[in-house]
Formats: structure tokens, sequence, C-alpha cells
């Protein structure tokens, strides 16, 4: 079969001309216009291929741009203060050589683990504790000095509101008391003087109401004029209001409604008075012993509320811009190297002290157990500031090992002889601890007192 020449270009010329010559013309017009859209389609075609084109290029660019910042973002985050949270609970560490599961951590895919005996962790002496929290070592170097005192608004004296002799005292300093428990007895003729006027006046009364019955009998059968009557009201009326005055004296002077009411006569006067406590609370001074003279108003004992404390820091007047009142702070103690309490300003002084140029900030705060305790030096660190919230966990320094040029620490695992070895990164040692830049979390339990032990295990099962 032979094949057909191809058609050059001029007898393809040659044939279009002669069929546009042999066609009518609207067959001819319809001809051009089928040409101009064949010609226009293929422009079409390649117009949507170069936008589509250039948008998956814009996609890329911008996958690629977010994958760039989400890079730089994990490398400046990198070997930041882990931040506490804001209220932060766990266990209090346990008894020595006790392995509590709470807060035991779960070992990670791909971290190490060591399992001893249990003879050998007996031999050890391991001990657990909970991993603690601290100002970050910048916010400390921020936070101001701070006095740790009562809540004056929880403290209340305990006074002899009579003159006297005291014969008792049965409360301590730093007893716990409660509202309405006898704390003193106080021995005062004045107490004595105001019952037996009080006697006096009751039996004064008593004989103005027989007097009043009895002028009120005879006006009725005319024997009496309303005049007579009318004084002895008047009178009646007085000794009402003097009997009222004297036994508000006698619950003025210490004396119970109960004791007032059943005194009758003069064989209940009596010359002592019970000092009762005003309130629920905690003994912080005792300012008289038995024997001693004292004088009305005198201030026996003051029991306070412990549970609730205020904390009286010293601001420079550079950070007293920033310092609201209703701004969260936090206060750490040498005490408690471990521990953050938390709390809130509740008053900024008006004045500066123009010795050393600060103003007094009291803080209130919450303590529980009577942790901290008055007269306590402590830090403080604002929220306004930007120190209250830059905590670190903290570990102590016994906890810390170092094997193969790494530093780690061991954590208890819900296993009781298997402890999980973890790299951390830590910041310069204070006090005997350590904080935690990388690696921990506050609450974590790690192995302190025996550390040294684990680590001694895992080199000789892992001599390279």
């Amino acid at each position: 079969m032979s094949e057909k020449p191809e058609a050059t270009e001029e007898s393809k010329e040659l044939t279009v001309g002669r069929t546009v010559e042999a066609t009518p013309t609207a067959t001819v017009e319809q001809t051009v216009e089928s040409e101009r859209v064949v010609a226009r389609a293929p422009r079409r075609a390649n117009g949507a291929a170069a936008v589509a084109v250039v948008a998956a290029f814009a996609l890329a660019a911008l996958l690629l741009l977010l994958w760039w910042l989400g890079y730089l973002g994990g490398r400046e985050g990198a070997g930041r203060v882990v931040t506490a949270p804001r209220t932060v609970t766990f266990d209090q560490p346990g008894a020595p050589g006790t392995m509590s599961g709470a807060g035991a951590a779960a070992a990670q895919p791909g971290e190490a683990t060591l399992t001893v005996t249990p003879e050998v962790a007996a031999r050890a002496g391991l001990q657990v504790e909970a991993v603690g929290e601290q100002l970050a070592p910048e916010a400390a170097q921020q936070a101001a000095n701070g006095v740790v005192q009562a809540n004056a608004y929880r403290s209340t004296p305990v006074l002899s509101l009579v003159g006297g002799r005291l014969l008792s005292v049965s409360a301590e300093a730093g007893q716990e008391v409660r509202r309405g428990q006898q704390l003193a007895v106080v021995f005062s003729d004045e107490l004595a003087m105001a019952q037996s006027r009080y006697l006096s006046a009751q039996a004064e009364l008593e004989e103005f109401q027989k007097r009043h019955r009895r002028t009120a009998a005879l006006v009725e059968i005319g024997a009496a004029s309303r005049e007579e009557f009318e004084q002895a009201t008047s009178v009646l009326k007085k000794a009402e209001a003097e009997l009222a005055a004297q036994r508000q004296r006698l619950l003025l002077l210490g004396l119970t409604p109960q004791r007032v009411a059943a005194l009758r006569g003069p064989a209940q006067v009596s010359s002592e008075v019970a000092l009762a406590a005003p309130a629920g609370g905690t003994i912080i001074s005792r300012a008289a012993n038995p024997g001693e003279v004292v004088e009305a108003n005198k201030e026996i004992l003051r029991v306070a509320d412990l549970s609730n404390v205020w904390v009286v820091a010293q601001v420079f007047e550079k950070d007293l811009a920033r310092v609201r009142v209703g701004s969260g702070a936090s206060v750490t103690s040498e005490a408690y190297a471990g521990r953050v309490f938390r709390g809130r300003v509740t008053y900024v002084d008006p004045q500066l002290d123009p010795a050393t140029r600060t103003a007094q900030v009291r803080v209130e705060v919450a303590n529980p157990a009577q942790a901290l305790k008055l007269g306590m030096y402590v830090g403080v660190g604002f929220g306004a500031l930007g120190t209250a919230e830059a905590t670190a966990p903290t570990v102590p320094a016994s906890a810390v090992q170092t094997v193969g040029g790494r530093t780690v620490v061991f954590l208890a695992t819900p296993d009781p002889n298997t402890y999980v070895m973890r790299p951390v990164r830590v910041g310069a040692e204070a006090g005997g601890r350590y904080p935690v830049l990388e690696g921990l979390f506050v609450g974590d339990r790690v192995v302190t007192s025996g550390s040294f032990m684990l680590r001694a295990e895992w080199l000789k099962l892992h001599p390279e």
C-alpha cells in the first residue's frame, strides 16, 4: 500500500483558497469565525496553566516560610526557663526510703531506664523528692525584699477592761485557741463595786414598782391625785433606766449575760472576771504574767489567724509605677528553697522612705500549715514587673549526676525498682539546689539521696 505524500504548505493554501471561492458568503464567515475560536483556545489554555504554576510556587513558598519561622521559634525557645503554672499542687516528699507512686514518671520512648534489685535499693538508701519551684535566676535578682507580718485585720487583742491583779494566765505564746476559750482571770475590786451598784439599782426598781402599783390603786378609789401617780411613774422609769445602765456596765466589764441574769443577791457577787478569746487563732504575744497588777484596757494577750499573713516588701521608686493593687505576687524563702507562695498586692504606701527611696507594698499570702513565720525575711516577685511568673523547677544538688558527659537525674516510676535516667540542663547552684532550665517539670519525683549509687549501677551495666 503506497503512502500518500504529505501536503506542502503551498498546496494547503491553494486548497483553502479554492474552498473559500466555492463557498457562499455565510459559509465563509462561519469558517473564518471558527478559525478565530480555534486560534484563541490554545492561548486560554496556556494562560490557565501559567496561573496554576504561579499558584503552586506561591503555596510552596508560603509553606517554606512557615517551616522556617517555626524552626527559628524552636531555636529561640530552646534553653528558656520552663515557667511553672500559676497554681501548682503536688504531693509532699515522702518519708526517707519511701517510694510513693504519686507523681512517678513513665519512661518516654527512647529514654534510658535502670532496673535494680530490692537489695541494691535498700543498700543505697534511696529517697525520692518532688521537684520544687523557685524564682528564675534572672527574676530572683530583681525580687524585692520583704518581711512576714501578721494580718492586722485578723489579729485581735485580749484586753482587761477592769483594773486589778492578774490571778492566772492559761495560754502560752504559740498556742492554738478557739473562740470563747478562757485565757486569763483578773481579780478586781472595781468589778465587785459595779455588781453592788447593780444590786442596789435592782432593789430600788422593785421598791418603785410596788409604790407605783399602790399609787395606781389609790387613784382608782380617789385617795390619791393624778399628779402623785405621774410622779410615781416618772420615778419608776428612772429606776428602770438606772438598772439597765448598771447591767450594760457589767457586760462591758466582761461578765456574761447569763452571769448578770443570775446576780440576785450579795452571795453572787464575785471579784473575778475571766478573759475569753475573742476569736480563734494562735497566741502571738503575751504581755503579762500572774501576780501583776494591770490597768483597765491593758492588753494581756494577742490572738491572730495565721492561715493568712502579710508580706511587706520594699519596692524601689522606679518600679512603683507598674505595681498595682490586685496584681499577683510570688513569695520565696530560704527556709523553703523549693516552694513558691502565691499572693496578691493589697496595698501600696503613698509615701516614700526618704532615706531608701522605697515604698512599702503589702502582699496578702495564704499560709498553709503556718509555714511562713512572723518576722521571716523573704523575696517577693511582682506580676506587674514580670518577675512573679518567671519561675523554674528546682532540685537538690544531691539529685544531679554526670553520666557520659551529660547532666542527668533519676526519676521514680510506677515500678519501685525501675528508674528513668533523664538528661537535664541546670543553672548555677545556689543554696544546695539547682534551677532546672530544661528536662523537668514541677511535681516530678526525682531520686535525691542514693542517686550516686544509681549512677554507679548504670556505669557498671554500661561501661562504654
